[in-house]
């Protein structure tokens, strides 16, 4: 309706000129009309100055519409005298589209409030640059990396530049660690460059991961976990042998002074047996645990072969659903003939400490039950160890690959420690995951 209005005010004046142009013509050579030809001709060009401002008032409004649309602009007021009268309305359609437009750029400035929130709590340094290397986003993990305490953008960029003088030759996807001294700190950082399409222009993200700070997280965590073990470990030895000591020494002496042969009995006799075993016990505990720790810090190379993955399952499930009668072993290999290149003696060592964790784990379950697949994806071949014991809590998850980590009283904390280095060795990984349905351990291996 609008839009007929603007166009039937076109004719209206197009014709009202004609109609003038018209009678100037027929007036031209007739000079007893000179004063109407004069007064015509001022007409004709005052309707021209009316047509051109009619229609420039219109384009000038809609113009500073649109390029405040273009430009992200919501503080535009607009005129409602020529657009109402010729496009009805057409004012408010505009002032509801610049609520919408107020609304998105609102809702922007919130999510990018968030964003900058998110990134700070991150404790890897980000910081993007644009082409023309200017500061679009940071956190402040970057500058405590870079040991700054101002937020000036181009100290910061200078700062960077300076402390990381290769960084120029980083490409997208790439990663390096470099050695930087910060306040006479020695740091080993991660770098990895990506970059983003934004605006006709591609942003460079960098990232700045400390690994000093997080190797020194770990290795504390894992000397806490060696120390706490190795201290059950000896005094699960040395308590009853002291215990068993004592006994021996009642038995073999009085007042301080050895026995002698008649003076024994059968129940000296007898308790010196009993104490001999429970040392040779605690001994042979002890030197398995030796055992196990020297398995864990110093495996050997593996030895690659071709080997069915059907065969290696077998006949590690032969053995425990023969001394695990209770427990419901399922066993799914698809394809059958599925085949990995590992050594054979560091798998079944890996999924011998998966297997009997998975078994711990289900010993008060009502129906325990371990579920066994073997698969091809397209990027390698899995083996999925899957129980249906309690789920563990996420703050254990994060542990359970720490060496001498462990929540058993009995446990050494080395058996998924072992496993994940026997896979790395093998160019492979492990994952750990836990929840309502229980646990779920998958092995990694390259596909042939």
């Amino acid at each position: 309706m609008g839009f007929n209005r603007f166009v039937f005010n076109i004719i209206f004046r197009s014709l009202f000129l004609a109609l003038t142009a018209l009678g100037i013509a027929f007036l031209f050579k007739n000079y007893e009309w000179l004063f109407t030809l004069i007064f015509l001709s001022l007409l004709f060009i005052f309707q021209i100055y009316l047509l051109i401002r009619y229609a420039t008032k219109i384009n000038k409004d809609l113009a500073n519409f649109l390029i405040h649309i273009k430009e992200q602009d919501t503080t535009l007021a607009f005129s409602k005298t020529t657009i109402d009268r010729t496009f009805n309305g057409l004012s408010k359609e505009f002032e509801k589209i610049n609520l919408e437009l107020k609304k998105v750029n609102d809702d922007k400035i919130k999510k990018q409030h968030l964003l900058n929130q998110l990134i700070n709590q991150v404790g890897t340094g980000i910081i993007i640059l644009n082409e023309k290397n200017e500061i679009v986003l940071q956190n402040n993990a970057i500058k405590n990396i870079l040991g700054l305490t101002e937020s000036n953008s181009s100290a910061l960029v200078v700062k960077l530049f300076s402390v990381f003088e290769n960084l120029h030759s980083l490409n997208f996807g790439d990663q390096r660690i470099e050695i930087i001294q910060i306040n006479n700190l020695t740091r080993r950082i991660l770098i990895s460059l990506s970059g983003i399409k934004e605006d006709y222009q591609t942003l460079k993200v960098y990232s700045f991961h400390d690994i000093d700070r997080e190797m020194t997280s770990y290795e504390l965590q894992s000397w806490n976990g060696l120390i706490k073990v190795l201290s059950h470990e000896i005094m699960n030895t040395v308590t009853p042998i002291s215990t068993v000591a004592d006994t021996l020494k009642d038995c073999l002496t009085i007042d301080e002074n050895p026995k002698k042969i008649d003076q024994l009995n059968e129940k000296d006799i007898s308790d010196s047996v009993k104490g001999i075993n429970l040392i040779e016990n605690r001994i042979g505990s002890l030197k398995n645990f030796i055992i196990k720790f020297r398995q864990f810090s110093d495996i050997s190379s593996p030895n690659i072969q071709t080997i069915r993955i059907t065969d290696l399952l077998n006949d590690i499930i032969e053995i425990y659903s023969s001394n695990y009668k209770n427990i419901d072993f399922k066993l799914k290999i698809n394809p059958s003939n599925l085949i990995v290149n590992v050594d054979k003696e560091l798998i079944e060592l890996a999924i011998n400490n998966i297997v009997k964790n998975a078994i711990e784990a289900i010993v008060d379950v009502e129906s325990p039950q371990i579920q066994i697949k073997a698969f091809r994806t397209k990027k390698d071949v899995q083996i999925e160890f899957h129980d249906n014991g309690q789920k563990i809590e996420t703050s254990v998850i994060k542990k359970v690959f720490l060496p001498f980590y462990t929540t058993k009283e009995e446990g050494s904390g080395i058996g998924l420690s072992l496993a994940r280095q026997i896979m790395f060795s093998h160019n492979g990984n492990i994952e750990f995951s836990s929840g309502i349905e229980g646990t779920c351990v998958k092995l990694l291996f390259e596909d042939i």
